[in-house]
Formats: C-alpha cells, sequence, structure tokens
C-alpha cells in the first residue's frame, strides 16, 4: 500500500502547488485491471488491521486506491488546469518474478507470462497517450486502457468511497495544512 498508493498520494499532493502554475499540467496514476478484484475497501483499514493479508488482496486493494484516488484529485482540481487519469499498462514483462527463487510453479508462470505480456515500450503507450494527446485535453478522473477510455469497476465509480479514502490517506500520510493545494 506504501508503494502503490500511499507514496503516489504523498508525492502528487506534494507537487499540486507546482502543478496548478504550471496548468496546464497533467496527472497520470498506473493502476491495473487488478482494481477490479476487491469486492470491498476499508479506508480505516487500508494496511489491512481488520482483515486477513494475502498479497493478492493488498495488490488489487492498493490498484483500487489508485483509481479512486485519481478520480477525487479530478474533482479536487476541477478549473484548475490540472487533469487527473489512471491508466492500465496491461500485462507488462518487467521481470518482477525473477526476484523468486526457481520452482515449477514460478518457471510455469514465467512461461505463461511470457505469452500474454507487452514489452516495457508497449506497456509504456496508454502512459505516454494520456500524457500528450490532445484529444485527451481537459478530460479528467478517467481509466484508460489501450489508450482509450474504459469503465472502472463498480467499486472504483463510488464516489463516497474516493472521498473516504482520499481523508484516511491524508491521515495516514500526515498531509500537513501547508502541503493541501486543492
Amino acid at each position: 500500500m506504501v508503494t502503490n498508493h500511499f507514496g503516489h498520494f504523498l508525492l502528487t499532493n506534494l507537487l499540486l502547488g507546482l502543478l496548478k502554475k504550471s496548468a496546464p499540467s497533467r496527472v497520470i496514476n498506473v493502476s491495473s485491471s487488478a482494481h477490479s478484484q476487491p469486492k470491498k475497501l476499508d479506508p480505516d483499514s487500508l494496511n489491512f488491521e481488520h482483515d486477513k493479508y494475502s498479497v493478492m488482496a493488498a495488490y488489487g486493494q492498493s490498484k483500487l486506491c489508485n483509481v479512486l484516488f485519481t478520480q477525487e484529485l479530478a474533482v479536487k482540481l476541477s478549473g484548475s488546469g490540472v487533469t487527473a487519469n489512471s491508466v492500465h499498462p496491461g500485462a507488462v514483462n518487467t521481470g518482477i518474478l525473477d526476484a523468486h527463487p526457481l520452482s515449477f510453479l514460478i518457471c510455469a508462470i514465467k512461461i505463461m507470462f511470457l505469452a500474454v505480456s507487452k514489452d516495457s515500450e508497449l506497456g509504456a503507450q496508454t502512459s505516454i497517450y494520456v500524457a500528450v494527446a490532445e484529444e485527451v485535453d481537459g478530460v479528467s478522473g478517467r481509466y484508460f486502457v489501450d489508450c482509450k477510455e474504459a469503465e472502472p469497476s463498480q467499486l472504483a465509480q463510488q464516489r463516497q468511497l474516493a472521498q473516504q479514502l482520499w481523508k484516511s490517506s491524508e491521515v495516514a500520510v500526515k498531509l500537513q495544512p501547508h502541503e493541501k493545494h486543492y
């Protein structure tokens, strides 16, 4: 959660003043289709204080947080000249499985992943598109897949949940009043 959500949340908030002064500006958060896996999100238990921890559940929740954070950021920045969107880059061969000890299961997963994954250049295309495409000028609070707008999960579309997540994230990262530029 720290790497995939809180870090993005804090860095973005710390840069908002500069982004607004530099408008038009674009914030792009890299999420994942894994954001659709969680069936619930408890903003008061983002570090699994009340739930059983699992790596996949944590990953899915962190990616759901990316989409919710982006949507709330877009609302807070409306009219500022700064847009915020989230993207799913697809399955990208980043070498993340290389750190795991070799086993039959890891080898099988690597082979299967190589067959369906994109290289880093293809994986970057949607992020680049959302960052520079003229047709995305002024578009904010959206989710993109394969350089096209897509519909995020139902949970990711809950405005109240996005607001609750924002408040919990402010507390978790200890965002100070002078660091709030929205």
